[in-house]
């Protein structure tokens, strides 16, 4: 894990954008000095800055090289040229509307947009006196908190008289929200919106999404279960095929060619294996109009509690923890009600419990990746302690966590699978 050791004392969250027709778009990238965690203010905009774009993070993610990264700078960030420190081509610079921006700054902001560099007026609302960086603008961030019909049709009425730039809707967070936001024009939508089951009635899990569920039953076994996996994985051509591909790639280096299930099972050992299979398990049965940034999202909060669980004293827990991550976005996945899709998860009753809302012992690690994903640092200090443990550990364990699933994901080309709902 040495490329996690800069962030030991970091946080950098990354929140998806996602577009109207093509899946996640890009990300937000937040910053926050997690060494003292029970400060959520930064004084200095710019330091915090600088802090993020020297200590980024691969920040590739389900949506690939295409994936904009959002940062926000201040005015005297953009006159110094930071932006030009971050190593990718793809990134928008965020400024806010509120923020002076005279003539300097213009230019800067000018120069930046020759060279390639996107730009997105945070907050936006057409304020008198904004033309100007209006018009330097590819995209308006609206906030859509406390934003009626009426609001929207007057920001993007005066948007439009600024130029083409594109709306972004911020902090989407219900399926109501969206719609509206749609009805007003936006095509990029930034917000938790994607994590809430949209229930069906009459909703069940199909025989095929139940066979899936069925092979955890034998992967989760104390003890590996090889006379009861092979068959199992055989039995379903698409694992069959992507294992035998996944075991054949660079990341082993077997002596020859593996050619049979049973072979790959015994040869790649049960751990790879284990893991492996549960993420594709999981992507599998992601239905196809849902967003893939589910799936990658369900991977990352299982790694960040494992690897937590292994830097805090919970070594024994760290495969329960593992699962309680991997499962607690199924509800999204599935429009159903987490009650009725525990139903069919083969982990202990504590773990369901959780899943479901109910208190105990693991509530407070579903609580903890949800803090940090919306960048409630109060809350993710509060819930460390709470778990005895450090700050540092969770910043790394949470950096650690993308790395590893944006391996996964980019070894399988789940991209080409997104949508938005």
């Amino acid at each position: 894990m040495s490329e996690d050791i800069a962030y030991e004392n970091i946080f950098i969250a990354r929140q998806p954008v996602f577009d109207r027709n093509n899946g996640t778009w890009g990300y937000m990238l937040l910053f926050r000095d997690s060494q003292n965690a029970d400060h959520a203010v930064i004084a200095d905009n710019s330091e915090a800055t600088m802090t993020l774009v020297a200590n980024l993070p691969l920040c590739g993610g389900i949506a690939g090289a295409k994936g904009r990264l959002m940062i926000h700078f201040t005015p005297d960030d953009i006159k110094r040229d930071t932006p030009l420190a971050v190593p990718w081509p793809n990134v928008v610079i965020i400024v806010e509307e509120t923020a002076e921006a005279d003539t300097a700054t213009l230019t800067a902001l000018a120069e930046f947009r020759n060279q390639g560099y996107e730009v997105a007026v945070n907050n936006f609302e057409g304020r008198e006196g904004g033309e100007h960086l209006a018009e330097l603008a590819d995209y308006f961030v609206v906030d859509m908190d406390g934003k009626a019909p009426d609001d929207l049709s007057r920001i993007v009425s005066r948007g439009k008289k600024s130029g083409s730039a594109r709306f972004i809707a911020k902090r989407v967070e219900t399926a109501d929200i969206l719609a509206m936001a749609r009805d007003a024009g936006f095509h990029l939508f930034h917000g938790f919106f994607f994590q809430r089951p949209q229930v069906q009635s009459g909703r069940k899990i199909s025989s095929s999404e139940v066979t899936r569920l069925k092979l955890f039953e034998i992967i989760e076994k104390d003890e590996p279960d090889f006379d009861a996996l092979a068959p199992a994985i055989e039995a379903d051509v698409t694992i069959s095929y992507r294992l035998l591909n996944f075991l054949n790639s660079a990341n082993f280096s077997f002596a020859s060619t593996i050619t049979s299930i049973r072979q790959a099972v015994v040869l790649a050992g049960w751990k790879p294996i284990r893991n492996w299979l549960r993420l594709i398990i999981l992507t599998d049965m992601t239905p196809s109009e849902k967003t893939m940034e589910l799936a990658y999202l369900s991977a990352h909060r299982a790694k960040l509690f494992e690897t937590a669980a292994l830097g805090g004293g919970y070594e024994e827990e760290s495969d329960k923890l593992f699962m309680l991550g991997l499962f607690s976005l199924l509800d999204a996945l599935f429009d159903m009600e987490m009650k009725d899709v525990v139903k069919q998860l083969p982990v202990d009753d504590a773990i369901k419990a959780a899943l479901c809302g109910q208190n105990n012992r693991y509530t407070s690690w579903i609580a903890l990746a949800k803090a940090i994903e919306s960048s409630d640092w109060d809350a993710v200090g509060t819930l460390a302690k709470e778990l005895n443990l450090l700050p540092g550990t969770v910043a790394v364990s949470y950096q650690h966590a993308f790395s590893w699933a944006d391996s996964f994901f980019s070894m399988h080309g789940e991209t080409d699978r997104e949508t938005v709902q």
